[in-house]
């Protein structure tokens, strides 16, 4: 079954009056003066008869004939340009760049997209994947590309907290969004596996508050600046319920390098959010045997983590532990972080043509159940359709809810680097 979007498209009609104004000139002849006929002459001595001298008289001033008023023509519409989309799309190529590692959830709906919402675009053009690393710099090489359709990327945030640090490029509400395809959900796990040194044998957040086994987490984080929506949100869970904490920087944060770290014991904590579904088609029998474990759903609130084919996230949502306060700080912060997930969106600036007939595509795809049920078995990840126009309006919100919290934002930006890093 598929679904469209409907464009309408309104055309102002102008008018156009004609005033057509008509001029008249007139007057009376002049009327002569009669003159006396002269006297007889004597019979002997004929006189000529005097010559008439005419007196003028001035004519009058000519009369204004009364405007006219046209009657108003319909003017000729002009048709407006037509866009071929099939023609614009047909025989050309798409560039879906990932701004992490192959292996982790963002590159995996990246390469199903390679395959299969190309059907939906009209010519359907051909969609190479390419990984560029890290996403920041992903993000300011699609933000300065040209705005023809041809070059966009998949994001697994809204990027909202990275257009805040000291390299970005970009405005979040400045790209041209396409859709997303998943989000709201996030979580917090601990390594468990019980013969390794590196395991934490906490249950869930409650019963590490106040404890000594640090919880260790990974970010690239080369100064508060930096401090990215993974890092900060855990790090303002530490703070506020005194949890053992740490960070270390390091210079890739997608999911596949994080999992290596997982395996190294480089670290023993790891927070995601669509990858809790994936994980047992990424590292069969984490879940089910407890290597991996439920510490904190960090969902969006009123959104829970949910379980995957493995076992149950067993854990509340973080707000559970919050005062009235806490919560609507927590918000403030998470909201920008896990409205969205999965979305693909292109540079600043494209036609709108363009735009919409991705746009179109994206719901066409996302509303197709085998489309769904291939991207689903493909990738594990559950999809949540976003619809693009609405999408970036939602997005030019909570940007600019979380620009007007920018001083307490970088307030704890500051504490949280100099506390765990």
């Amino acid at each position: 079954m598929r679904s469209g979007l409907r464009r309408f498209t309104a055309l102002g009609v102008l008018g156009m009056a004609l005033v057509l104004i008509v001029a008249a000139c007139g007057g009376d002849d002049p009327t002569p003066t009669p003159v006396p006929k002269a006297a007889p002459a004597p019979t002997a001595t004929p006189v000529p008869a005097a010559a008439p001298t005419a007196t003028p008289v001035p004519a009058a001033a000519p009369k204004a004939a009364p405007k006219a008023t046209a009657t108003p023509r319909p003017p000729t519409p002009t048709p407006a340009p037509s866009f071929d989309a099939e023609a614009y799309f047909k025989g050309k190529t798409i560039r879906l760049l990932v701004g992490y590692n192959p292996g982790g959830g963002t590159d995996a709906q990246a390469r199903y997209m390679g395959r299969g919402w190309s059907k939906f675009i009209p010519g359907n053009p051909r969609i190479v994947v390419t990984n560029l690393t890290p996403d920041l710099t992903m993000r300011n090489f699609v933000n300065a590309a040209e705005p023809d359709g041809f070059t966009i990327a998949i994001g697994a945030t809204p990027g909202i907290f990275d257009m805040y640090e000291a390299a970005a490029e970009f405005d979040v509400g400045n790209q041209s969004f396409i859709g997303g395809s998943s989000g709201k959900e996030s979580f917090w796990a601990i390594w468990g596996k019980a013969d390794d040194d590196h395991a934490l044998d906490y249950a869930c957040l409650d019963s590490a508050m106040g404890a000594s086994d640090t919880i260790i987490v990974a970010d690239s984080v080369p100064s508060a600046t930096e401090i990215g929506a993974n890092v900060f949100l855990t790090s303002w869970l530490a703070d506020q319920f005194d949890l053992p904490f740490k960070i270390i920087s390091v210079s890739s944060t997608g999911s596949a390098s994080q999992m290596l770290m997982l395996e190294r014991g480089d670290v023993n904590s790891w927070t995601s959010a669509t990858v809790w579904s994936q994980l047992p088609r990424t590292r069969p029998g984490w879940v089910k045997n407890g290597t991996l474990r439920p510490f904190a759903d960090m969902s969006f609130p009123g959104t829970t983590q949910g379980a995957n084919s493995e076992g149950p996230f067993s854990c509340p949502q973080v707000t559970t532990y919050m005062n009235d306060a806490q919560q609507a700080e927590w918000l403030t912060f998470n909201a920008p972080r896990t409205y969205l997930s999965k979305n693909v969106w292109g540079p600043p600036g494209m036609n709108v043509d363009v735009l919409g007939a991705l746009r179109k595509s994206w719901v066409e795809a996302f509303t197709d159940d085998a489309f769904l049920a291939d991207i689903a078995k493909f990738t594990g990840i559950p999809t949540i359709l976003q619809e693009g126009a609405e999408g970036q309006e939602v997005l030019r919100s909570v940007s600019k809810s979380f620009a007007e919290n920018q001083p307490r934002f970088k307030e704890l930006q500051k504490k949280f680097f100099n506390k765990y890093l």
